[in-house]
């Protein structure tokens, strides 16, 4: 279970909507979770899950952002993930948990924001449903409210 660093949590008095932008903080992930890597190596297409249990240390690359030309550092194993074992046609799951599936929605699309009304049209499930869980107590695979 992913615990919550008090510093970094949600204002308690501003709740979500079926509005509210969600996404992916990869970097409050990295600082309430040791694992996160292990869990993310779980996501790789076969090519690359050999390829990065082979190398066991944190490689930063360049990425670039198609829309505005910025470049930043982001880790080499979120950015195959994100680039490529995402993109795959075999990477989404039918029967996997509302959470899995937020997750790879995230993943799949570049991780950019979201809000449960977006969600619930792609995975299929209640937008309502949807927001009570990510706008709940627990963060589930770093996924949070833009507010």
């Amino acid at each position: 279970m992913t615990e919550m660093n008090p510093a970094k949590s949600i204002n308690p008095f501003v709740r979500p909507t079926l509005a509210t932008k969600f996404k992916i903080d990869f970097d409050w992930w990295k600082e309430n979770d040791k694992s996160w890597r292990v869990f993310l190596t779980g996501y790789l297409c076969e090519e690359h899950q050999a390829f990065f249990g082979n190398a066991g240390a944190d490689v930063m690359v360049d990425s670039v952002n198609p829309e505005t030309g910025a470049v930043t550092q982001i880790d080499q194993l979120q950015d195959t993930l994100i680039n490529h074992c995402a993109r795959m046609e075999d990477f989404f799951q039918d029967k996997g948990t509302l959470t899995d599936s937020v997750f790879r929605v995230f993943l799949s699309n570049g991780n950019a924001p979201l809000d449960a009304e977006e969600i619930s049209q792609i995975i299929n499930r209640p937008a309502d449903t949807i927001l009570k869980t990510l706008s709940g107590p627990r963060i589930y695979r770093g996924v949070r409210p833009i507010l």
